[in-house]
């Protein structure tokens, strides 16, 4: 039965979106006013329902034989940016080129966008969530909803010259974060009656990353005293502080290529490389909870909305930023200012899924071995049970300076005792969803 009505569930979308795709909105109107004439007509023999049945079915097959003999035929290369915002109108350019004998006017043009239907497991953990009655259908809508990346209407476009290329201007609105994938452009035109259109699709994918919407957040003050930082450090990172030349030495194996000094070579007649000094600098660490067992969290959505915010702050001169998160497996990314990195970092992150199958003490032995060289670190939690309050028991043994939001759905229900549990380092916060922006400002 459940697999029965997932597919009656499913037929019904493909159907909706079908007929949105094939027929104008008067099109449509009128293929409504045919099914009901015909369905009141029916049990009657002489009725005007009968008349307007088959005067709205003469007029779709005229229509559909006028969109028929429409030709037109199109190359298209969209301009993207690099991200755009949930909830943001996000323009950019197409650039089309008309590839038929004649000038084309009265085009349409609409994007498509990658969106599976959720498939029958996702459908079958709905359900038994909410198994009393009907109490499934609207967290199912609701669910669907989510899944829709993106809306893009019919975009009316200047007339296309013959074999010439027009730049317009397209507008799609994100709906949810993550890497948006265009998979087609779509040109429409109407049929001479304005019933139904003829499409003509250029498979052209391509992706970009949105973005939540982001939360004005404070200077954390976090502490600003430099650590020591290994050389390795350093140099993959180019946090701004060149390193110190310290000497020169024999080759040795395994030294890098980029460390040779071939002056001193050629005039001693063998390998020799440049030492240079261990540096420090102020380094940072964010440490993500993304451990969450249901597809859609709202909180995990905050979690990430919130470290994109902190992502795209202002950092201090000469600094490091560690980003550990597992995703699904435990990752760490060293991100510093002014580094192409740091926007490699937050397209990860903003794609970032919820992740069922680990806890959040799996991140434990990598933030350890970062711990020596941390001069504060910022934690985002999903809520506060024993799990997180051990995790934030290790990381405060360190001594080094600490803040922490825990987010939750509704008003927190944090006991304010907690914070004695913990040393003076570490600043602990609750946050609730619907009053997020005003405490992300008291951190």
């Amino acid at each position: 039965m459940d697999r029965f009505t997932y597919r009656c569930l499913r037929l019904m979308y493909v159907t909706r979106k079908w007929l949105v795709r094939q027929f104008t909105p008067a099109g449509l109107g009128v293929l409504a006013g045919g099914i009901g004439s015909a369905l009141v007509s029916l049990g009657s023999t002489r009725s005007m329902c009968h008349v307007l049945f088959f005067f709205a079915l003469a007029l779709l097959i005229i229509g559909t034989i006028g969109s028929r003999l429409i030709q037109f035929r199109f190359k298209a290369t969209r301009l993207l940016p690099r991200f755009g915002t949930v909830g943001e109108p996000l323009p950019y350019q197409v650039v089309i080129q008309n590839l038929s004998p004649q000038p084309q006017k009265g085009l349409k043009l609409v994007e498509t966008f990658a969106t599976p239907f959720p498939s029958f497991r996702e459908f079958i953990q709905i359900k038994r969530r909410y198994p009393v009655g009907n109490q499934w259908r609207p967290h199912w809508r609701r669910y669907l909803a989510n899944q829709q990346w993106a809306t893009a209407h019919l975009q009316d476009l200047p007339t296309l010259s013959t074999k010439g290329k027009t730049k317009a201007m397209v507008e799609i609105l994100p709906l949810r974060r993550g890497s948006l994938h265009l998979q087609t452009i779509t040109l429409a035109c109407p049929d001479p009656l304005g019933l139904i259109y003829k499409r003509h699709t250029y498979d052209i994918g391509q992706s970009i990353c949105i973005l939540p919407q982001r939360y004005q957040l404070p200077p954390l003050n976090l502490s600003l005293a430099s650590r020591y930082q290994a050389s390795e450090t350093l140099r993959t990172t180019t946090a701004g502080e060149a390193l110190e030349f310290r000497s020169l030495r024999d080759y040795r194996a395994g030294d890098p290529t980029n460390k040779v000094h071939w002056k001193s070579w050629a005039k001693v007649g063998r390998p020799i490389v440049k030492e240079q000094q261990d540096e420090t600098a102020i380094h940072h660490a964010l440490i993500l909870d993304t451990f969450q067992p249901d597809l859609y969290s709202a909180t995990f959505e905050k979690v990430i909305a919130v470290a994109i915010s902190f992502l795209m702050q202002e950092q201090p001169e000469a600094s490091l930023l560690d980003v550990i998160y597992a995703a699904p497996d435990p990752r760490l990314a060293t991100v510093g200012k002014g580094l192409r990195q740091r926007a490699q970092i937050i397209e990860t992150v903003a794609t970032l899924n919820p992740n069922p199958h680990r806890e959040l003490d799996c991140l434990t032995p990598i933030i350890q071995t970062r711990l020596s060289r941390l001069s504060g670190c910022f934690c985002i939690l999903q809520g506060y049970d024993d799990q997180r309050y051990a995790f934030l028991k290790m990381l405060d043994q360190y001594g080094i300076p600490i803040k922490a939001i825990c987010l939750s759905e509704l008003s927190s229900n944090m006991d304010p005792r907690v914070q004695d549990y913990f040393g003076p380092q570490l600043h602990l916060q609750s946050g609730a969803i619907p009053t997020l922006q005003q405490q992300l400002l008291t951190l």
